[in-house]
């Protein structure tokens, strides 16, 4: 039932981000708001559902990027996949919860695409990238987190309940 909800939603965002916020530089890195969307979703809902908000998220960045189809899909399924793990809920609050998953799904998203994307034969430095762009990107993520959590813990309590009708 939430796809219903999230495939538009991750659809804006993605394109939001193509358009809008890849222009925007703060400190060198840009925040991530699809990424971000699949971190606080998984948070609330778990793996099972963070991993497939994942897939649908990576799928549209994946169409509106320039690079390889498949590199977003595999980063954001793999970063929903980790933060919807119920070792997570052993870490804290919800909100240290969710900046340490922002911050480190992020980090690790950048980290995986940067490694396939120079293994794919494409000029990058990794370590430029990872700390010229992926560090100041991560606190984006983490400092934005709670305002995407706040957002989808509205649409979450809005949704029906399953076995509800």
């Amino acid at each position: 039932m939430s796809l219903y909800y999230g495939i538009p939603l991750l659809m804006l965002a993605s394109i939001l981000q193509s358009v809008w916020v890849e222009g925007l530089r703060v400190l060198g890195g840009r925040p991530d708001l699809a990424l971000l969307l699949v971190v606080a979703w998984a948070v609330i809902r778990g793996a099972d559902e963070g991993a497939l908000w994942g897939f649908v998220a990576g799928v549209f960045c994946d169409l509106l990027s320039g690079s390889s189809f498949g590199l977003w899909t595999v980063m954001l399924t793999g970063v929903g996949l980790l933060a919807g793990q119920p070792w997570v809920q052993a870490l804290g609050p919800t909100l240290v919860r969710l900046a340490l998953m922002s911050g480190l799904g992020t980090v690790l998203a950048h980290l995986g695409l940067t490694t396939m994307m120079s293994l794919l034969g494409y000029p990058l430095n990794i370590g430029r990238a990872l700390t010229a762009v992926a560090a100041p990107a991560a606190l984006l993520n983490v400092l934005l987190s709670p305002f995407a959590f706040t957002f989808l813990v509205w649409v979450h309590r809005r949704l029906p309940r399953r076995g509800a009708g």
